[in-house]
């Protein structure tokens, strides 16, 4: 299961990632934000069956004016079109704080150990990859998307 979830983090979708082959990525820096901060576990509106789902805040950053928080989704079902396993966690995801902001419903809990991300980061980092601006149902639904095609199927489950 855990394999199956850093590919996700390496096949983003297209419209996700803006790639800078002849160019030098802007590095965003760590920030404070009144409302996220890492470790942080919060419910998130879920796509139907995947109400036990919840985001762990994994870095809040700064790009420019811009805030990017980093989190690990759990406890959703990435359906397997090929009838292997199905991946229940997606590792690492990069989203606008107004994305987040719109998503999140209840804090569960603060100051949550801080699960492993550096893979999927540094893969974001060297892609010069962008955010989601969209809700994490959403985006969630993308990497379904996303995952099916990479294992060669035509269309979503």
């Amino acid at each position: 299961m855990r394999l199956a979830a850093v590919v996700l983090v390496l096949a983003l979708p297209a419209f996700l990632v803006s790639k800078a082959a002849d160019k030098k990525c802007i590095s965003p820096t760590p920030m404070d934000d009144p409302k996220f901060h890492a470790g942080q576990v919060w419910q998130y509106k879920t796509r139907p069956g995947e109400e036990d789902s919840f985001v762990t805040i994994l870095r809040v950053e700064s790009l420019g004016k811009k805030t990017i928080i980093h989190v690990r989704v759990d406890k959703v079902r990435l359906k397997n079109c090929a009838g292997g396993p199905e991946p229940d966690t997606i590792e690492h995801m990069p989203f606008a704080r107004e994305a987040i902001e719109s998503s999140v419903t209840k804090l569960l809990k603060e100051d949550s150990k801080i699960p492993d991300f550096r893979a999927g980061y540094d893969d974001w980092r060297n892609a010069c990859g962008g955010v989601y601006t969209i809700s994490i149902a959403e985006a969630v639904k993308a990497d379904q998307l996303t995952f099916n095609q990479n294992l060669g199927c035509a269309s979503n489950p």
